[in-house]
């Protein structure tokens, strides 16, 4: 180990490289997530939900009611993406309700678009603000013709990414286009990339609106928003959770990983996007209900029976047993060793004590701790039982006398081999041999090492 190597300590109970510190400092990044949604800049009480393009809707000032519940909808722009909240009390009358997966037209900050009706929570209804609802956003129900003309823009939309992708070519500016989408009215072609750090593309937009006709927006997002528009499968074989219902991004961290004793390496806790799995943060609040009963990692903690110190070192709130090293102390003749013990064993007055009672052992391997998965512990053990098994009752090999040894069989190709035949192929000493091979002539090869 290189003794130069600088650590530091992250969060807790974990020391890592300054190397590491910087990769798992960089995986729990959250200020690049779902950016693309809404533009918080114009969102003000009474105010249009963007200058351009919004139309006539408005967001709910503090002088207008509270919503009623049914009459409001929910609706989203992309699949699982924000979910905005419209205010449509037209809906109770005949012929324009609404269900969950009807389309319809609706502007957003954007222009024009195509959404999707959900399913309304009462939870979540109850958690909004007056200024997040919008009023005079919807349009109409969408029909046949609306879809064709989805389909049309999507084919525009292909060819106006060959065209950007030409122009970058020529300009030399270095970005790469994840999305290009128009909206449903034909007047605004939205562009989606991703760079590292700033870029200059005002001559850009100047050579895409005079060869597009449009007005073009300019939107650069981060790793979190490009895996969510393109896609994937995790490595639990499903499809993404930002993809498939992940409305908002769920801040994660590295503590919440090692609070459920996940290996800090970064490619084994991280995504496709390159940051932390998302998926942490579902079970986080479990693991923190579980941990209240327990020390946290690094605890000082002292055993009755032995009258020793030592410090916590994993906690296992599923297994319900925590590992405890025990330092070397040459005074008393005590060995550095670790040590498991159940949460029974656990007593706080003060400071943290271990107690186990007459009758109870602490576990020194992990045969003895309770398994997670009880099943492929059982099977392991039973495999062991038969191996041991097998060797109770395999008859042991009589030993042969040296005077009763055969004498080794004739290896010509081992010169060492004294009863081997000369092989012709083969020049020089036993000790340093080296093999030509037969001459095409039939006669043999002279020797060619020099001793």
């Amino acid at each position: 180990m290189d003794n130069n190597r600088k650590f530091i300590k992250l969060d807790r109970n974990m020391d890592v490289s300054e190397e590491e510190f910087r990769t798992l400092q960089e995986l729990e990044r959250n200020d690049d997530g779902f950016k693309d949604e809404e533009n918080t800049k114009y969102k003000k009480a009474g105010s249009p939900i963007a200058p351009l393009g919004g139309g006539d809707a408005l967001y709910f000032d503090y002088t207008d009611e509270y919503p009623a519940f049914e009459d409001v909808i929910a609706i989203q722009f992309q699949p699982a993406g924000k979910v905005y909240w419209y205010y449509y009390p037209e809906q109770k009358n005949p012929g324009n309700e609404l269900k969950q997966g009807d389309i319809i037209v609706a502007y957003s900050e954007r222009g024009m678009e195509l959404a999707e009706v959900l399913n309304k929570s009462m939870d979540d209804y109850k958690r909004q603000n007056k200024i997040n609802f919008i009023k005079n956003g919807f349009i109409r129900k969408a029909d046949a013709s609306d879809f064709e003309r989805e389909k049309q823009l999507e084919v525009k939309a292909q060819a106006a990414k060959e065209v950007i992708l030409r122009v970058n070519n020529e300009l030399g500016i270095k970005m790469k286009i994840i999305k290009v989408k128009y909206t449903l009215d034909d007047t605004k072609a939205i562009f989606y990339f991703s760079a590292n750090g700033r870029v200059d593309f005002r001559e850009l937009i100047k050579r895409l609106a005079y060869e597009l006709k449009r007005r073009i927006e300019m939107r650069q997002i981060g790793v979190r928003d490009t895996t969510k528009i393109m896609g994937g499968l995790g490595p639990c074989g499903r499809t993404l959770c930002c993809r498939k219902h992940m409305h908002n991004f769920i801040p994660v961290s590295i503590k919440m990983a090692k609070d459920q004793n996940f290996s800090l390496n970064p490619n084994k806790i991280s995504g496709i996007c390159g940051r932390l799995f998302c998926c942490l943060g579902y079970e986080n609040a479990t693991y923190e209900e579980l941990r209240k009963d327990y020390p946290e990692e690094e605890t000082a903690i002292f055993d009755r029976t032995s009258n020793r110190k030592g410090f916590v070192k994993k906690v296992n709130a599923i297994g319900k047993n925590i590992t405890v090293f025990f330092p070397e102390n040459p005074e008393k003749k005590e060995k550095a060793e670790e040590k498991t013990f159940p949460k029974s064993a656990l007593e706080f007055n003060e400071r943290w004590f271990i107690n186990l009672p007459q009758n109870e052992t602490a576990d020194h391997d992990l045969d003895n701790i309770t398994p997670i998965v009880a099943k492929e512990k059982e099977l392991l053990r039973e495999s062991s039982n038969l191996e041991n098994q097998e060797k109770v009752e395999r008859p042991e090999r009589p030993q042969q006398s040296p005077n009763n040894k055969k004498p080794a069989p004739k290896d010509s190709s081992n010169p060492n081999n004294p009863n081997a035949k000369r092989n012709p192929n083969w020049h020089g000493n036993r000790k340093n041999f080296k093999k030509f091979p037969p001459r095409k002539d039939g006669k043999e090869n002279q020797d060619q090492n020099k001793e």
